[in-house]
C-alpha cells in the first residue's frame, strides 16, 4: 500500500489554486471551509477528509487521482489532458508538437 504524501497534496492544491488565480479565502467559501483550513491543508499539517478533497478537486478542475497520488504511469493521460485544457486554444497544437520533440530526443 502507498504512503499518501499530505505535503505533496497541499503543494498540488496550492498550485492550481494560485494558477486559478484564487484565494484561499475564495477557495474557502466556494467549498464552505475556513482559511485557515485550507493553509493547513496547503501546508500539510491537516489531513482533509475525503469530501473535503473532492469538493477541492472539483472546484481547481483537478483530476482526484493526480491530486493525491501526483503523475504516475496509471494516469499519464488525465494528466496530459489537465495540463493540455489550461492552456489557450491557439497554443494547444504547440505544445503537442514540443511533447512530440520531446519524446523523440528522449527515445
Amino acid at each position: 500500500m502507498q504512503d499518501i504524501n499530505y505535503r505533496e497534496i497541499g503543494k498540488r492544491i496550492q498550485e492550481k489554486r494560485l494558477s486559478l488565480k484564487l484565494t484561499q479565502e475564495k477557495l474557502s467559501e466556494m467549498i464552505d471551509v475556513s482559511p485557515s483550513y485550507i493553509s493547513e491543508i496547503e501546508r500539510g499539517t491537516s489531513i482533509c477528509s475525503l469530501a473535503v478533497l473532492v469538493n477541492i478537486a472539483e472546484v481547481l478542475e483537478l483530476n482526484l487521482d493526480n491530486l493525491v497520488k501526483g503523475i504516475n504511469e496509471n494516469n499519464i493521460d488525465s494528466s496530459f489532458s489537465e495540463i493540455l485544457k489550461d492552456i489557450p486554444k491557439k497554443n494547444q497544437k504547440l505544445y503537442i508538437d514540443i511533447c512530440k520533440n520531446i519524446a523523440h530526443s528522449l527515445k
